[in-house]
C-alpha cells in the first residue's frame, strides 16, 4: 500500500526532511509459538506486521487496519507490549525519505480471515520459532519481540532521564 494521503501531501512539502511517525505493529504468534514476520518489498528486510497511525486513528484500530491490508488476517489487540523511539528508530527509506518511528507494538490475536500476502508491500508471510529467526531482520524488531515474548502485562519502554 502506498503512503497515506497525508504522508504524501507533507512529502510534497517538505521532501525528503526527517518527520515523526507514530506506527503500530502486531506481535501475532500461533498455536506453536512461533512469531508472524513479513519480509518487505521496500528494503527487503523482515518484521512485524504493521504500519503509520493515520491523522485521527486510533493506534489499536490503525494496526488492525494494518495487519488486515498486509497479511489478510483479522486480529484483536490485546495488550501494549512497548512504546519505542530513539536514535535506533530513525529510518530512511530507499526514496530517501527520513522518519522518526515511535513504535507501538501490540501483542495481537487472530479472530478470523487466511494469511495472505494482500497488498505490495509484502514479497513473503511466514510464521517463525522465536529462537530462529530470519537474519535480516529489522534491529528495532528484534526488541519488539524481545519484549513482547517476555509476556509481562506493563509495557516496555526506555526511561533515560532521572527523576526529580
Amino acid at each position: 500500500m502506498p503512503a497515506s494521503p497525508y504522508i504524501l501531501e507533507l512529502r510534497a512539502k517538505i521532501g525528503h526532511m526527517l518527520i515523526m511517525s507514530p506506527g503500530a505493529a502486531a506481535f501475532i504468534t500461533n498455536e506453536r509459538g512461533e512469531i508472524l514476520l513479513q519480509h518487505r518489498s521496500d528494503d527487503l528486510r523482515w518484521g512485524l506486521p504493521g504500519g503509520a497511525v493515520d491523522p485521527g486513528e486510533d493506534p489499536a484500530d490503525a494496526v488492525v487496519r494494518e495487519v488486515r491490508e498486509e497479511t489478510n488476517l483479522e486480529v484483536i489487540p490485546e495488550r501494549l507490549t512497548g512504546l519505542y523511539s530513539g536514535p535506533e528508530w530513525r529510518h530512511v527509506y530507499p526514496n530517501g525519505d527520513e522518519i522518526m518511528v515511535i513504535g507501538m507494538v501490540f501483542a495481537c490475536r487472530v479472530i478470523g480471515g487466511t494469511l495472505a500476502i494482500n497488498d505490495d508491500e509484502s514479497l513473503e508471510l511466514r510464521y517463525f520459532p522465536p529462537d530462529q529467526l530470519p537474519a535480516q531482520l529489522f534491529p528495532r524488531h528484534q526488541q519488539y519481540i524481545n519484549d513482547a515474548l517476555k509476556g509481562q502485562l506493563t509495557t516496555s519502554f526506555r526511561f533515560q532521564g532521572e527523576y526529580q
